[in-house]
């Protein structure tokens, strides 16, 4: 049931969590954040501030008699003080930071909800981004927006091609989430890694790993791919549609990056820019706070190489501890 709040420490109370909000091109995050920082404390000013009692003060004397005043309180008066709200009041983070070139989905977090920012962080969630690409040119940025240096021919280019390229690509980087694990690729252990888990993803921080690449447009020479991707930069995706035109012996550059999905955050999630107010902030996090709460993976495939030794080690001493006659051949 929706609750009409117009008491600004109310507002306060429930500023604390996560939410969801698209970030625009050629705007960095903390860019963003300052315009959410501005957009909070302007909305929480134009709220009812909390009561402030008045200031007693006695006059006259003892002969005459002793008058108890009310007075308006100036210690606590806002052209004393100042907006009550002020950005340095407020803290803001982000779980996962967004090159200047890319838009969408972008997940933060306010006040105690910076804490959730970096369980978002830890969980090592799979983001997926809609990449456009154009064949022909090469930049020496790797982006659109940069000094073509290089143009060759992409007439013999089809889509077969292109999907055989991305299945090579997929392979060599699900060989090296296996890798990453610590598990032989030929060994038992990688196996049911890959068939009772599901998808195998680091515990910790790696290097970029590929999980799942398709083409969903291609109209030559532009063309545009789905990628589903953990430790991800927005340079790297540049570099990857640079690679896949050297792949197909051409060359090719970056046009568009936009992230669509952030673990279960998807755009329907995610609040726009005109809608970065106090309002829809505390709404978005009501709706965010059912998907921060199951975000935590049950998967053992993404525990670290070392907290897998830890458990073991730990089971063992519980063995010992109960067996103490119990001996242990080493093989």
């Amino acid at each position: 049931m929706a609750k009409l709040i117009n008491y600004a420490p109310e507002a306060w109370n429930h500023l604390h969590g996560v939410f969801c909000v698209y970030k625009p091109v050629d705007m960095s995050v903390r860019f963003m954040r300052n315009v959410i920082l501005g957009n909070l404390c302007r909305d929480l000013n134009e709220l009812q501030p909390r009561h402030v009692p008045p200031f007693v003060a006695i006059e006259g004397s003892i002969s005459e008699g002793l008058v108890v005043k009310q007075k308006e309180n100036f210690a606590a008066h806002q052209l004393v003080l100042g907006p009550h709200y002020q950005p340095k009041d407020l803290r803001i983070s982000w779980a996962q930071h967004l090159h200047k070139d890319v838009s969408g989905v972008c997940i933060m977090g306010v006040n105690r909800g910076c804490v959730g920012t970096h369980r978002v962080r830890e969980s090592r969630l799979i983001r997926t981004y809609m990449v456009s690409g154009k064949f022909g040119c090469a930049t020496d940025n790797l982006f659109h927006t940069g000094k073509v240096v290089e143009k060759s021919r992409f007439a013999h280019v089809t889509k077969g091609k292109i999907v055989r390229a991305l299945m090579s690509i997929q392979a060599a980087h699900q060989r090296a989430s296996i890798e990453f694990l610590g598990l032989d690729i030929h060994s038992q252990e990688a196996y049911e890694a890959l068939s009772c888990s599901g998808l195998v993803r680091p515990g910790e921080k790696s290097s970029p790993i590929l999980y799942a690449l398709s083409i969903k447009e291609f109209n030559p020479p532009d063309f545009t791919l789905e990628v589903s991707s953990i430790n991800e930069t927005g340079d790297y995706l540049k570099e990857l549609i640079h690679s896949l035109g050297i792949k197909l012996k051409t060359s090719a550059v970056c046009t568009q990056l936009r992230c669509v999905r952030y673990g279960p955050w998807t755009l329907g999630h995610a609040l726009l820019r005109k809608h970065w107010t106090l309002e829809h902030i505390v709404n978005n996090i009501g709706q965010s706070y059912p998907l921060l709460k199951n975000i935590t993976p049950k998967s053992p495939s993404l525990a670290s190489l070392e907290e897998k030794e830890h458990r073991l080690k730990k089971k063992f001493m519980v063995v010992a501890m109960t067996c103490p006659n119990m001996q242990f051949v080493a093989m």
